[in-house]
């Protein structure tokens, strides 16, 4: 009997020694309060994996198995401001929130706590530091160069003084830092000019020194996400819009070359498709934009999901019907339908009360109404606002006071109009003849003097 019991313990002993494998996974739990939704989306900063997590009516939940690995996480529901959270591979982490206002009130528990103490606060830093983001656009080049680099030192100190953080967690975040500085100098151009309404405002050519000598093809960071990949891609329009200035060409056209030059096959293809699945929309002359697409791609995936857009986009050419919308709700209390403006030329602004660009285009639009109020040419501006936003949409045009005829589409972005023009990005313009056929499917902006040169030819 004896010897049977010292079997056992030894064997509870050797069990007992014998070393855990360790964690491939994370377990995170918590309670989000007063949540306007109780359903949540984790996704991993490099997009390695995604997890739904939902919420009991007191608003705690369970997430456990996480098998993304370490790294920065995404923690965002709907109607509420996002967060970033930093987990560790075998860490067991408790969140808790309140819904209203996830920023300022998260607090994680768990294995490298302060990572996630530096992404909640940092940004709120940033903030307080740049203050009201139009105002700091609209300072002169010095001025703003004199900012972005204060708020990017103080907060490569904010980082500094956050104790024992992973290393390569400090690592990206010093860098995410510098290329978040970089950006903003890229950015200043196009904010600063549409803030003062003035499209084609360019900035002096030393303001753009800082950007310079930085690798703008590492394909690895590029993956990574963060700043890095907006800075890439922002890098090569800037230089793409730089050289169309310089000999007066489609900028689109130049966009495709200059990303069709990127060294690195990765990042050359991925900008192309995402730069072209907008841009085709915009270009003078869809066809040869087409083909320039095709003899710099080296993706067939890409080539041929492009190649299938472009034959659907063919069919808005010149000359071909258009497609129709019938009964939206206009601004005077009734409904509209195309088939109400037959027999005049009819120029359509697609556009939203949230859209910064669209609005930027209604100073051009009201002269270009006023220059042509007799003519045979009617003016409609159809708003892809949702129907709860209908108040605020109407509101605005009674503050702006805007003119034409002022539509709101029924579905938003799903509406039969919108979609059967492929529209994705607005504004839009779009010019119909008389009969309802199409002009141009992508007419210039009112900004633009090819608008008049075209209603010129037009004889409108």
């Amino acid at each position: 009997m004896k010897k049977i019991i010292y079997v056992l313990s030894f064997v509870i002993t050797i069990i007992s020694c014998k070393e855990e494998a360790p964690k491939d996974y994370i377990l995170l739990s918590g309670t989000i309060s007063d949540a306007p939704s109780k359903k949540f989306k984790l996704s991993h900063q490099d997009a390695r994996g995604r997890y739904t997590v939902e919420t009991a009516e007191d608003g705690s939940f369970i997430c456990d198995t996480i098998f993304s690995g370490t790294g920065t996480y995404r923690f965002s529901g709907k109607g509420m401001n996002r967060i970033n959270i930093y987990l560790t591979n075998g860490g067991e982490y408790t969140l808790t929130a309140n819904g209203k206002d996830m920023r300022k009130t998260s607090v994680l528990t768990g294995p490298d706590s302060n990572a996630t103490k530096y992404l909640l606060t940092t940004n709120i830093r940033r903030d307080s530091l740049r203050g009201d983001y139009k105002s700091y656009s609209l300072l002169n080049e010095s001025d703003f160069s004199a900012k972005a680099l204060m708020i990017k030192e103080n907060l490569l100190k904010y980082l500094d003084s956050f104790p024992d953080l992973p290393k390569d967690f400090a690592q990206f975040e010093r860098q995410e830092l510098i290329n978040y500085y970089l950006l903003s100098i890229i950015k200043y151009q196009s904010t600063h000019g549409h803030f003062i309404e003035q499209p084609y405002f360019r900035v002096s050519p030393d303001f753009f020194k800082p950007i310079e000598g930085l690798d703008y093809v590492n394909e690895e960071a590029y993956k990574h996400r963060g700043y890095y990949k907006d800075l890439v891609e922002q890098y090569f329009e800037l230089k793409a819009r730089q050289l169309a200035d310089k000999d007066g060409l489609d900028e689109y056209l130049v966009k495709l070359k200059v990303f069709g030059d990127i060294p690195n096959e990765h990042i050359k293809n991925d900008l192309l498709s995402s730069s072209a699945k907008y841009d085709i929309a915009y270009t003078d002359n869809i066809d040869t934009y087409y083909k320039t697409f095709i003899a710099v791609s080296t993706s067939e995936k890409n080539n041929k999901v492009f190649t299938e857009k472009y034959k659907i986009l063919k069919t808005l050419s010149k000359g071909q019907p258009s497609p129709v919308f019938t009964d939206y709700i206009n601004n005077a209390g009734s409904t509209s339908s195309l088939s109400d403006f037959r027999g005049k030329y009819v120029y359509i602004d697609v556009w939203a009360t949230w859209c910064g660009p669209c609005l930027g285009q209604v100073p051009f639009l009201e002269k270009v109404e006023k220059k042509y109020h007799d003519k045979n040419i009617e003016f409609i501006s159809i708003s892809i606002d949702t129907q709860d936003k209908r108040e605020a949409w109407s509101k605005m045009i009674t503050d702006k006071e805007l003119g034409g005829v002022q539509l709101l589409v029924d579905k938003d972005w799903s509406s039969d109009f919108i979609t059967a023009y492929k529209i994705n990005s607005i504004p839009r313009f779009i010019l119909l003849d008389p009969n309802g056929d199409i002009v141009s499917w992508n007419a210039p902006w009112p900004s633009k003097s090819e608008l008049i040169t075209l209603f010129d030819e037009l004889q409108i």
